[in-house]
């Protein structure tokens, strides 16, 4: 019989494309984790790793083996939430995704009063791109995903997790800094730092101003960068300004100030699930996050 520990070995190596790796996660040594997948290539008789320069990748068994391997490790922990359910308790490790500063500010915000009321649930959090968020749901290796744009994706629920005050952020001692706020029609004519051109907050950013006949020249006269956060130092530098969602602003500079932009618009951030009958983990913190969640962000 398959030991579920061997399974976890193997996944976490599936997942992180190393032993190495895969034994930080799981807080083992690398020769244990080389003598878990010895014991479970051993007991199925196949080569599950095949060797892809300094990493490793599944051979065509561990490919399959991963697709059951996940089933059966989601059945596993599903079981246990449930008995944990029945005794009155949230118990397990919740799988949490999403990128960008302003998510990672959220569930800042979200995960203390959470771990307050459901103290035996601890976290893993996982950067992944927006287009990864799919196949992540969907395959099991996260639970919740707070995305920065909405999804629609079959199996997957989307819903508004929060609305942002979007601020415009301003060096100190620049032509804009006295003012309270500053027309939309204006930024047309502004040294602009923007998110990177294809990322969802560029795209919201892009169809908001479009929505109010303000077109970015092209090429745009700005500094692109990867995560909205990054935007606040090269504020603070003087080399341009930088639409954000307020909370931000809690990290910002000294050097840096916000204005309202006018008219005003809300930045949202959405909280994505896998669709139907899942685990308790996440049933119970989407509850939270929708429910007593909304009143902590605002």
């Amino acid at each position: 019989m398959l030991d579920s520990y061997h399974l976890q070995v193997f996944m976490a190596v599936v997942e992180t494309g190393s032993y190495t790796a895969a034994a930080q996660r799981l807080h083992m040594t690398q020769p244990a984790v080389s003598r878990h997948i010895r014991l479970l290539q051993g007991q199925l008789g196949v080569k599950l790793f095949r060797r892809v320069g300094r990493r490793v990748a599944p051979s065509l068994a561990g490919e399959r083996l991963s697709a059951i391997a996940r089933q059966v490790l989601g059945l596993t922990r599903r079981a246990e939430e449930e008995m944990a359910a029945l005794r009155g308790e949230a118990v397990g490790i919740l799988r949490l995704g999403g990128s960008g500063t302003p998510v990672w500010h959220v569930l800042g915000r979200l995960l203390p009063v959470f771990r307050q009321e459901a103290p035996g649930v601890g976290f893993h959090m996982e950067p992944l791109p927006a287009e990864g968020i799919g196949p992540a749901l969907r395959e099991g290796r996260l639970d919740v995903v707070v995305a920065e744009e909405e999804v629609h994706e079959r199996g997957l629920t989307c819903h508004l997790l929060t609305a942002m005050e979007t601020i415009l952020a301003v060096p100190l001692g620049g032509s804009w800094e006295q003012r309270k706020r500053v027309p939309l029609r204006k930024l047309a004519e502004a040294p602009l730092v923007l998110p990177a051109g294809g990322t969802p907050p560029r795209r919201f950013l892009e169809e908001h101003l479009a929505n109010h006949n303000v077109i970015l020249p092209a090429p745009v006269q700005a500094l692109e960068v990867d995560d909205v956060g990054a935007a606040l130092p090269l504020v603070a530098a003087g080399l341009g300004v930088a639409l954000l969602p307020r909370p931000l602003l809690d990290l910002a500079p000294v050097h840096v100030r916000g204005v309202s932009p006018w008219p005003g618009f809300s930045w949202p951030l959405y909280i994505v699930r896998r669709a139907g009958p899942s685990g308790r983990l996440d049933e119970t913190f989407g509850s939270f996050a929708l429910g007593r969640g909304q009143g902590l962000l605002r």
